[in-house]
């Protein structure tokens, strides 16, 4: 009988890769992790040792693993910068690909990797873990109905007070010639993400934004999740940004690493429409009927199937049944233009065109 699981590569072994091998356990046996990929034999070691893959299935390189590995698809967690080339070779070796967010750090890697995959005929998603979160599906199901009628205004906020990316001292978070940038890559893209797919990705036309870098390099702050190496910080730890669309709806978007707020952290989506509004993760609606304010709350069952593993399940039911991403890489594109926007906003001191 002709074996017809869906068999992955793994390239990337690092603290994310923990969260992909989960998500694929939970689908094992129909979609199983059979190959591994990393540039330390020390991640190696401890992935391949921990997830029970065959020695002779690590790779130090990936080329080698697309060559040899009896693989379908390739799930990708290396550092932003890498993203792109990973992907683009995958994609030529005739492989699907699941990349983490974001897809590439800049607009030209994503139209890059676009060409590549319309060449290859093959799927390509990026791995947007927030919006396949159970609050997020609610939502999003809700909004469907058109129940908030338009939608023209947006504010998305993922702040944190002081947890800086500190392992390893940050260097492939806070060296932009790893990461292409600071919170607005790392974490604004989920809130951004999951914001767009409530607004129904509309056409960003205009980005207004600053990008500092205003606590990361001071040594007197410290760092919950340990400390960075201040010498390297090479990118923004706050950034803020407005965007209009082209249907005349905006939005604006605020992240941070380190914050003098009240908080620890917090995700917020505020959704402003004609008949009600939204708030996510709170899942609150707010509207009038018959002259009286109404505030109504959404639940779901809770499950415990967490973003990552609902992400991976998508991704490889759409590689065994024929589908289409479930998260296009032209989704994608739009958010990184918006990103792209606020550094080139900030560097010029204007509002710019996206």
């Amino acid at each position: 009988m002709a074996d017809t699981r869906l068999k992955v590569g793994l390239v990337g072994c690092g603290g994310i890769s923990g969260a992909h091998f989960a998500g694929w356990q939970k689908l094992n046996p129909e979609c199983q992790i059979v190959a591994i990929c990393d540039i330390q034999e020390a991640a190696l070691q401890r992935r391949g040792t921990e997830f029970s893959i065959p020695k002779e299935q690590w790779y130090l390189d990936h080329q080698e693993m697309l060559k040899k590995a009896d693989i379908a698809a390739v799930d990708i967690c290396v550092p932003n910068m890498v993203h792109e080339p990973i992907t683009v070779n995958a994609l030529k070796a005739g492989k699907h690909v699941l990349c983490e967010k974001p897809l590439a750090p800049t607009p030209a890697a994503i139209r890059r990797m676009i060409a590549a995959r319309d060449k290859a005929g093959k799927l390509l998603m990026c791995a947007q873990s927030a919006r396949f979160e159970r609050s997020s599906q609610t939502m999003k199901a809700y909004l469907d109905t058109g129940a908030l009628g338009e939608i023209y205004y947006a504010r998305s906020h993922c702040l944190r007070r002081r947890f800086i990316p500190g392992w390893n001292k940050g260097l492939s978070f806070i060296d932009r010639d790893y990461s292409g940038g600071g919170p607005c890559i790392d974490i604004g893209v989920h809130v951004l993400d999951t914001t767009l797919s409530f607004m129904g990705f509309p056409e960003p036309v205009s980005v207004s934004g600053i990008a500092p870098c205003k606590l990361g390099k001071r040594k007197d702050i410290r760092g919950w999740w340990g400390e960075w190496d201040r010498d390297a910080m090479t990118v923004e730890d706050f950034a803020v940004g407005f965007v209009r669309f082209d249907n005349g709806a905006a939005m604006s978007l605020e992240c941070s690493w380190l914050l003098n707020i009240k908080e620890k952290e917090y995700s917020r989506i505020i959704l402003c429409g004609t008949e009600a509004g939204a708030e996510w993760p709170a899942l609150t609606l707010h509207g009038e009927t018959a002259g009286s304010l109404t505030d109504t709350q959404l639940s779901f069952n809770d499950d415990r199937v967490g973003g990552h593993q609902s992400e991976i399940q998508a991704f490889s039911q759409a590689v065994l049944n024929g589908g289409e991403s479930p998260v296009p890489a032209e989704q994608s594109l739009k958010v990184l233009r918006i990103l792209d926007g606020i550094y080139r906003s900030y560097a010029a001191g204007k509002e710019v065109k996206v």
